[in-house]
Order: structure tokens, then sequence, then C-alpha cells
């Protein structure tokens, strides 16, 4: 039978552990990071991890994640898919057009149509290039509303190191402890 001092006992054991896991890995980061990982922090996140619910929010999140970059990935790709579509189609249609031209006899009219085949594939280039840059866009915008959502998640949990921010910095910082909670965990990050 265990008593209440067997059961403190063994969680600080536990608490060690995990301060030392967490510490090991801290060392593995690039030294401008560790100064932004402190004991104190370390210590704290090792005490949220005590408890499985932060492994199984990050999981979550993590598949969250991977469900939204999936669903982007797709949006461009039939994008640049309708794009090769549609030049193809103007592509073959100035070639007709030409041909019909020279079959009519209608040398005038074919001698002025590449440059005005070259102007309408110039018009439609800038067009989907135009598109391409404003669907990079707005992935850039779900992205970094992810992080946000994440960040708050995981601040709201009370896991150490996240608040909401765009600081490059703090953002690589709170991708170090996702990683460590990631690998302690043992979780499983889509690809």
């Amino acid at each position: 039978m265990h008593s209440v001092g067997d059961n403190s006992s063994d969680t600080q054991e536990r608490l060690y552990k995990m301060l030392e896991k967490l510490q090991t890995l801290a060392r593995d980061i690039p030294p401008k990071f560790q100064q932004r990982l402190p004991y104190d922090l370390l210590s704290s996140l090792a005490h949220v991890l005590l408890n499985n619910t932060v492994f199984e929010i990050v999981q979550e999140l993590a598949e969250l994640q991977h469900m939204t970059e999936k669903s982007l990935h797709q949006q461009r790709s039939q994008m640049i898919n309708k794009h090769k579509g549609e030049r193809e189609a103007l592509l073959k249609s100035q070639h007709e057009e030409l041909l019909a031209a020279e079959r009519q006899g209608k040398a005038h009219v074919a001698s002025r149509l590449p440059r005005l085949h070259k102007e309408q594939l110039s018009q439609l280039d800038a067009r989907q290039a135009q598109e391409v840059a404003d669907i990079h866009v707005r992935i850039q915008q779900v992205l970094d509303q992810k992080v946000t959502e994440q960040q708050s998640t995981l601040q709201q949990v009370g896991v150490p190191g996240f608040h909401e921010t765009d600081n490059p910095m703090e953002i690589k910082v709170q991708m170090f402890i996702m990683g460590f909670i990631v690998r302690i965990g043992g979780i499983k990050v889509p690809l």
C-alpha cells in the first residue's frame, strides 16, 4: 500500500527526470536560443508536462495544422493546374487563329497576329502571376493565424514560454519548446 509520501516522492522523481530530459534537449539547440530557456522556464515546463493534457493538446494542434497545410497546398495546386490549362488553351487558340488566317490567304492579318498573341500571353502571365502572389499572401495569413491560435491555446493551458507574438526570435523559441514536447511525448507529427 502506497502512502501519500510515496506518491509525492514518485511525482518528485518524475519531475526531476522530466527536467533532466528538457535540459538535455535544450543543450542541443543553438546557444542564442539556450539563453532564452532559463532553468526556471524549463522547470515550469517540466511541471506542466507531468500531466498528459499538454501532450494531447499538442497532438491535436499538430493534426489541425497538418490538415490546414494540406488544404492550402491543394488549393494552390488546383490554381497552378488551372493556370496551365488556361495557358495551353490560349496557345492552342492562337495557333488555330494563325493557321486559319494563313489558310484564308490573309497574310496581312497573319503577320500582325504574333505581336497580338505575344501581348495576350503577356497579359495572361501577368494575371496568373498576380493570382499566385495573392494566394501566397493568403496562405501566409492563414498560417500566421494558426500560429497565433496555437500560441493562445498553449498559453491558456499554462505552457511556459507561450504567448501571442509575431517576434521571430520568440516564435523560434516557442518552436523549440514545442519540439521538446513532441519529442518527450512521442507525439506523431503528420508529414
